[in-house]
Protein backbone atom coordinates (compact mmCIF):
# COMPACT_ATOMS: atom_id res chain seq x y z
CA UNK A 1 0.00 0.00 0.00
CA UNK A 2 1.34 3.40 -1.01
CA UNK A 3 0.39 6.90 0.04
CA UNK A 4 -0.47 8.00 -3.51
CA UNK A 5 -2.99 5.14 -3.76
CA UNK A 6 -4.85 6.60 -0.78
CA UNK A 7 -4.83 10.03 -2.42
CA UNK A 8 -6.18 8.53 -5.64
CA UNK A 9 -9.12 6.74 -4.04
CA UNK A 10 -10.11 9.81 -2.00
CA UNK A 11 -9.99 11.97 -5.15
CA UNK A 12 -12.06 9.41 -7.07
CA UNK A 13 -14.65 9.33 -4.28
CA UNK A 14 -14.78 13.15 -4.18
CA UNK A 15 -15.08 13.63 -7.94
CA UNK A 16 -17.21 10.57 -8.69
CA UNK A 17 -15.09 9.22 -11.54
CA UNK A 18 -11.61 8.06 -12.50
CA UNK A 19 -11.56 10.57 -15.37
CA UNK A 20 -12.32 13.59 -13.21
CA UNK A 21 -9.78 12.45 -10.60
CA UNK A 22 -7.06 12.08 -13.23
CA UNK A 23 -7.76 15.62 -14.50
CA UNK A 24 -7.62 17.15 -11.04
CA UNK A 25 -4.46 15.26 -10.10
CA UNK A 26 -2.79 15.82 -13.51
CA UNK A 27 -2.09 12.09 -13.76
CA UNK A 28 -2.98 9.84 -16.69
CA UNK A 29 -6.17 7.85 -16.07
CA UNK A 30 -4.56 4.46 -16.84
CA UNK A 31 -2.00 5.12 -14.10
CA UNK A 32 -4.72 5.85 -11.55
CA UNK A 33 -6.79 2.85 -12.66
CA UNK A 34 -3.80 0.53 -12.34
CA UNK A 35 -2.90 1.91 -8.90
CA UNK A 36 -6.44 1.36 -7.61
CA UNK A 37 -6.60 -2.12 -9.15
CA UNK A 38 -3.32 -3.02 -7.43
CA UNK A 39 -4.63 -1.71 -4.11
CA UNK A 40 -7.87 -3.70 -4.44
CA UNK A 41 -5.91 -6.86 -5.22
CA UNK A 42 -3.63 -6.27 -2.24
CA UNK A 43 -6.60 -5.77 0.09
CA UNK A 44 -8.66 -8.56 -1.54
CA UNK A 45 -11.69 -6.31 -1.86
CA UNK A 46 -13.48 -4.04 -4.31
CA UNK A 47 -13.32 -0.37 -3.33
CA UNK A 48 -15.46 1.07 -6.15
CA UNK A 49 -18.33 -0.10 -8.28
CA UNK A 50 -17.71 1.11 -11.83
CA UNK A 51 -20.59 2.37 -13.97
CA UNK A 52 -20.77 4.24 -17.26
CA UNK A 53 -21.90 7.32 -15.37
CA UNK A 54 -19.12 7.17 -12.78
CA UNK A 55 -18.01 5.28 -9.68
CA UNK A 56 -19.60 4.61 -6.28
CA UNK A 57 -17.73 3.22 -3.24
CA UNK A 58 -18.76 -0.21 -2.05
CA UNK A 59 -19.67 -0.69 1.61
CA UNK A 60 -16.16 -2.02 2.26
CA UNK A 61 -14.80 0.83 0.15
CA UNK A 62 -16.46 3.42 2.37
CA UNK A 63 -14.64 2.01 5.39
CA UNK A 64 -11.33 2.12 3.51
CA UNK A 65 -12.01 5.71 2.41
CA UNK A 66 -12.73 6.78 5.98
CA UNK A 67 -9.36 5.45 7.13
CA UNK A 68 -7.64 6.91 4.05
CA UNK A 69 -9.00 10.38 4.82
CA UNK A 70 -7.84 10.11 8.44
CA UNK A 71 -4.36 9.08 7.32
CA UNK A 72 -4.14 11.95 4.81
CA UNK A 73 -5.34 14.42 7.44
CA UNK A 74 -2.69 13.17 9.88
CA UNK A 75 -0.02 13.57 7.20
CA UNK A 76 -1.23 17.13 6.56
CA UNK A 77 -0.74 17.88 10.26
CA UNK A 78 2.77 16.41 10.15
CA UNK A 79 3.52 18.60 7.13
CA UNK A 80 2.43 21.65 9.12
CA UNK A 81 4.99 20.75 11.76
CA UNK A 82 7.68 20.32 9.12
CA UNK A 83 6.78 23.70 7.61
CA UNK A 84 7.91 25.35 10.83
CA UNK A 85 11.34 23.90 10.09
CA UNK A 86 11.12 25.17 6.49
CA UNK A 87 11.18 28.75 7.78
CA UNK A 88 14.79 28.21 8.83
CA UNK A 89 15.89 26.92 5.43
CA UNK A 90 18.07 29.17 3.24
CA UNK A 91 18.53 28.44 -0.47
CA UNK A 92 18.46 29.89 -3.97
CA UNK A 93 16.12 28.57 -6.68
CA UNK A 94 16.32 29.51 -10.36
CA UNK A 95 13.26 29.27 -12.62
CA UNK A 96 13.17 29.67 -16.39
CA UNK A 97 9.69 30.44 -17.71
CA UNK A 98 7.90 31.34 -20.91
CA UNK A 99 6.12 34.72 -20.55
CA UNK A 100 2.63 33.19 -20.42
CA UNK A 101 3.34 31.03 -17.36
CA UNK A 102 5.44 33.63 -15.56
CA UNK A 103 2.55 36.12 -15.69
CA UNK A 104 -0.24 33.60 -15.02
CA UNK A 105 1.39 31.61 -12.21
CA UNK A 106 4.53 33.03 -10.65
CA UNK A 107 3.18 36.11 -8.79
CA UNK A 108 0.66 34.03 -6.81
CA UNK A 109 3.03 31.05 -6.46
CA UNK A 110 5.93 33.08 -5.11
CA UNK A 111 3.68 35.00 -2.71
CA UNK A 112 2.27 31.86 -1.06
CA UNK A 113 5.62 30.04 -1.22
CA UNK A 114 7.48 32.78 0.65
CA UNK A 115 5.06 32.43 3.55
CA UNK A 116 6.44 28.93 4.10
CA UNK A 117 10.05 29.51 2.93
CA UNK A 118 10.79 33.17 3.78
CA UNK A 119 14.56 32.66 3.50
CA UNK A 120 14.57 31.00 0.08
CA UNK A 121 15.45 33.35 -2.76
CA UNK A 122 13.69 32.74 -6.09
CA UNK A 123 15.21 34.05 -9.30
CA UNK A 124 13.26 33.75 -12.52
CA UNK A 125 13.93 34.75 -16.09
CA UNK A 126 11.71 34.78 -19.16
CA UNK A 127 12.70 33.18 -22.45
CA UNK A 128 11.43 30.70 -25.03
CA UNK A 129 11.01 26.96 -24.54
CA UNK A 130 14.15 26.13 -26.54
CA UNK A 131 16.35 28.32 -24.35
CA UNK A 132 14.71 27.03 -21.15
CA UNK A 133 15.31 23.41 -22.19
CA UNK A 134 18.95 24.26 -22.90
CA UNK A 135 19.39 25.91 -19.48
CA UNK A 136 17.75 22.98 -17.71
CA UNK A 137 20.08 20.52 -19.45
CA UNK A 138 23.09 22.59 -18.38
CA UNK A 139 21.87 22.80 -14.79
CA UNK A 140 21.56 26.59 -14.94
CA UNK A 141 17.97 26.48 -13.68
CA UNK A 142 16.18 24.22 -11.20
CA UNK A 143 12.71 24.40 -12.79
CA UNK A 144 11.57 25.14 -16.33
CA UNK A 145 8.06 26.23 -17.30
CA UNK A 146 7.57 25.53 -20.99
CA UNK A 147 5.03 24.78 -23.72
CA UNK A 148 4.86 22.60 -26.82
CA UNK A 149 2.27 21.99 -29.52
CA UNK A 150 0.40 18.82 -30.41
CA UNK A 151 2.71 15.81 -30.49
CA UNK A 152 5.93 17.83 -30.15
CA UNK A 153 6.67 16.33 -26.71
CA UNK A 154 9.38 14.27 -28.40
CA UNK A 155 11.40 17.48 -28.80
CA UNK A 156 11.91 17.58 -25.01
CA UNK A 157 15.04 15.48 -24.30
CA UNK A 158 14.48 12.29 -22.31
CA UNK A 159 17.09 13.38 -19.79
CA UNK A 160 14.51 15.92 -18.58
CA UNK A 161 11.50 14.97 -16.48
CA UNK A 162 8.35 16.50 -17.97
CA UNK A 163 5.24 17.04 -15.85
CA UNK A 164 2.03 18.23 -17.59
CA UNK A 165 0.22 21.23 -16.11
CA UNK A 166 -2.70 22.06 -18.43
CA UNK A 167 -3.62 22.49 -22.09
CA UNK A 168 -4.77 25.61 -23.92
CA UNK A 169 -5.83 27.09 -27.24
CA UNK A 170 -3.71 29.19 -29.58
CA UNK A 171 -4.95 32.62 -30.63
CA UNK A 172 -3.99 35.38 -33.04
CA UNK A 173 -4.68 38.98 -32.07
CA UNK A 174 -4.97 42.25 -33.93
CA UNK A 175 -5.74 45.86 -33.15
CA UNK A 176 -8.82 47.85 -34.07
CA UNK A 177 -7.18 48.78 -37.39
CA UNK A 178 -6.67 45.16 -38.40
CA UNK A 179 -9.06 43.47 -40.81
CA UNK A 180 -8.76 40.39 -38.61
CA UNK A 181 -10.23 42.11 -35.56
CA UNK A 182 -13.67 41.13 -34.30
CA UNK A 183 -13.51 37.54 -35.65
CA UNK A 184 -14.05 34.88 -32.97
CA UNK A 185 -12.05 32.30 -34.94
CA UNK A 186 -9.55 32.34 -37.80
CA UNK A 187 -7.42 29.77 -39.64
CA UNK A 188 -3.75 29.78 -40.53
CA UNK A 189 -4.63 30.17 -44.19
CA UNK A 190 -6.61 33.36 -43.54
CA UNK A 191 -3.62 34.80 -41.64
CA UNK A 192 -1.22 34.58 -44.59
CA UNK A 193 -1.78 38.13 -45.96
CA UNK A 194 -1.28 39.88 -42.63
CA UNK A 195 1.96 41.49 -41.42
CA UNK A 196 3.26 39.45 -38.48
CA UNK A 197 5.02 40.56 -35.32
CA UNK A 198 6.57 37.56 -33.57
CA UNK A 199 8.94 36.44 -30.84
CA UNK A 200 12.39 35.11 -31.69
CA UNK A 201 13.34 31.59 -32.73
CA UNK A 202 13.63 30.36 -29.12
CA UNK A 203 9.84 30.48 -28.80
CA UNK A 204 8.23 27.28 -30.09
CA UNK A 205 4.81 28.94 -30.28
CA UNK A 206 5.95 31.34 -32.97
CA UNK A 207 8.05 28.75 -34.77
CA UNK A 208 4.93 26.61 -34.94
CA UNK A 209 2.80 29.48 -36.28
CA UNK A 210 5.29 30.27 -39.04
CA UNK A 211 5.48 26.60 -40.02
CA UNK A 212 1.70 26.40 -40.32
CA UNK A 213 1.26 29.66 -42.26
CA UNK A 214 4.15 28.67 -44.58
CA UNK A 215 2.00 25.81 -45.87
CA UNK A 216 -0.01 28.45 -47.77
CA UNK A 217 2.73 30.87 -48.81
CA UNK A 218 5.55 33.03 -47.47
CA UNK A 219 4.68 34.68 -44.12
CA UNK A 220 5.07 38.47 -43.98
CA UNK A 221 7.22 38.86 -40.85
CA UNK A 222 7.84 42.55 -40.19
CA UNK A 223 9.72 42.29 -36.90
CA UNK A 224 10.81 40.08 -34.00
CA UNK A 225 10.99 40.97 -30.33
CA UNK A 226 11.01 39.05 -27.04
CA UNK A 227 8.99 41.71 -25.22
CA UNK A 228 5.26 40.87 -24.92
CA UNK A 229 4.38 44.46 -23.96
CA UNK A 230 6.08 45.85 -27.06
CA UNK A 231 4.21 43.39 -29.27
CA UNK A 232 0.79 44.31 -27.83
CA UNK A 233 1.47 48.05 -28.09
CA UNK A 234 2.59 47.75 -31.70
CA UNK A 235 -0.36 45.55 -32.68
CA UNK A 236 -2.81 47.92 -30.99
CA UNK A 237 -1.57 50.83 -33.11
CA UNK A 238 -1.06 49.14 -36.51
CA UNK A 239 -2.61 46.56 -38.84
CA UNK A 240 -0.09 43.87 -37.74
CA UNK A 241 -1.10 40.71 -35.90
CA UNK A 242 0.66 38.54 -33.32
CA UNK A 243 0.12 35.24 -31.53
CA UNK A 244 -0.32 34.00 -27.98
CA UNK A 245 -2.09 31.43 -25.80
CA UNK A 246 -5.73 32.40 -25.45
CA UNK A 247 -5.61 31.84 -21.67
CA UNK A 248 -3.10 34.69 -21.33
CA UNK A 249 -5.05 37.03 -23.61
CA UNK A 250 -8.67 36.69 -22.48
CA UNK A 251 -8.14 38.76 -19.31
CA UNK A 252 -5.38 41.00 -20.66
CA UNK A 253 -5.77 44.73 -19.99
CA UNK A 254 -5.34 45.47 -23.71
CA UNK A 255 -8.26 43.15 -24.49
CA UNK A 256 -10.46 44.60 -21.73
CA UNK A 257 -9.80 48.11 -23.04
CA UNK A 258 -10.57 46.94 -26.60
CA UNK A 259 -7.13 47.83 -27.92
CA UNK A 260 -6.49 44.30 -29.19
CA UNK A 261 -8.89 41.54 -30.19
CA UNK A 262 -7.94 37.84 -29.83
CA UNK A 263 -9.27 35.21 -32.25
CA UNK A 264 -8.85 31.47 -31.61
CA UNK A 265 -7.01 29.70 -34.44
CA UNK A 266 -9.42 26.86 -35.17
CA UNK A 267 -6.97 24.58 -37.01
CA UNK A 268 -4.14 24.96 -34.47
CA UNK A 269 -3.05 22.07 -32.27
CA UNK A 270 -3.46 22.34 -28.52
CA UNK A 271 -0.75 24.02 -26.49
CA UNK A 272 0.62 21.81 -23.69
CA UNK A 273 2.04 23.68 -20.70
CA UNK A 274 4.52 21.72 -18.56
CA UNK A 275 7.17 21.75 -15.85
CA UNK A 276 10.59 20.32 -16.64
CA UNK A 277 13.42 19.36 -14.30
CA UNK A 278 16.74 17.64 -14.89
CA UNK A 279 16.63 13.92 -14.01
CA UNK A 280 20.32 13.98 -13.06
CA UNK A 281 19.79 16.55 -10.31
CA UNK A 282 18.41 15.61 -6.91
CA UNK A 283 15.70 18.14 -6.10
CA UNK A 284 15.78 19.75 -2.69
CA UNK A 285 12.78 19.95 -0.37
CA UNK A 286 12.48 23.63 -1.27
CA UNK A 287 12.32 22.88 -5.01
CA UNK A 288 9.86 20.01 -4.55
CA UNK A 289 7.58 22.24 -2.50
CA UNK A 290 7.75 25.00 -5.13
CA UNK A 291 6.75 22.55 -7.87
CA UNK A 292 3.74 21.48 -5.80
CA UNK A 293 2.75 25.12 -5.35
CA UNK A 294 2.89 25.65 -9.11
CA UNK A 295 0.70 22.59 -9.70
CA UNK A 296 -1.83 23.81 -7.09
CA UNK A 297 -2.10 27.24 -8.73
CA UNK A 298 -2.81 25.73 -12.18
CA UNK A 299 -6.00 24.22 -10.74
CA UNK A 300 -7.28 27.74 -10.10
CA UNK A 301 -6.83 28.95 -13.68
Amino acid sequence: MRLEQLRYIVEIADTGSFTAASERLFIAQPSISQAVKTLEEELHMTIFKRYRTGTIPTQEGRHILEHARNILNDIAEIEKISQREYRQLSANIAIGSIPTLSSLLLPAVISSYKEVFPNVNIYFSESGTKKIVEKCLKGEIDIGLISYHGDKQTEVPQSLLLRPLFNGQLAAFGGKNSLMAYHDTVTFKTLLPFPLLIYGNDFVLHTYCLEQISRYGKPNVISMTNNPETIKKYVAQTDAIAFGPYISLKNDIYVKEKQIYPSIISDAQEIHFCIITNKKRNLSVAVDFLIEEIVKKTKLL
